[in-house]
């Protein structure tokens, strides 16, 4: 199985409404060409330039269904 490049992020603290849009989620990356102006998380959680936070690894409270599709794309 070949592993899915992926993106962990949340949402920018100064952007958040609130604790749950703190959620950490697992964008799919392009394998090749430009980055897309915006990124779908594995949940359909949206995120676009500027508005995310990149992360190591999961921090807080990750998104379950991110989590799950991440694990199995790997």
């Amino acid at each position: 199985m070949i592993s899915q490049p992926h993106l962990i992020a949340r949402v920018r603290a100064e952007l958040a409404r609130g604790e749950r849009d703190r959620s950490c989620h697992f964008f799919p990356l392009p394998a090749e060409g430009t980055m897309p102006s915006v990124l779908h998380a594995y949940c359909g959680f949206a995120i676009r330039p500027g508005e995310a936070e990149p992360l190591d690894a999961p921090v807080g409270m990750p998104c379950t269904s991110c989590l799950m599709a991440a694990a199995l794309s790997s």
